[in-house]
């Protein structure tokens, strides 16, 4: 989630970098996150790292369970959700 907003900073940075002009004084700063991760582990579980605990099983498994963010960044990035195949 965090590389998708560094990313659009970049894409911005490197813009103005491009289109010169004397625009470097508007590059933008980008701000570190918390480290946070969740990693699947199967279907329905999955383990979770917070910036002061790590937790493992289903609750985790909730978050990031469905479509793992993949309808969302469909949706950043401006494209037809997925459609499930029958």
């Amino acid at each position: 989630m965090y590389a998708t907003g560094h990313a659009q900073l970049v894409a911005k940075n490197l813009k103005l970098l491009i289109e010169g002009g004397g625009k470097e004084n508007k590059l933008g700063t980008y701000k570190a996150q918390p480290p946070i991760s969740i990693v699947s582990l199967g279907r329905k579980t999955a383990v979770a790292q917070f910036p002061f605990i790590t937790v493992l099983g289903r609750l985790p498994g909730m978050i990031k369970s469905g479509d793992l963010f993949v309808g969302k960044t469909r949706k950043d990035l401006g494209l037809e959700p997925n459609v499930k195949k029958s």
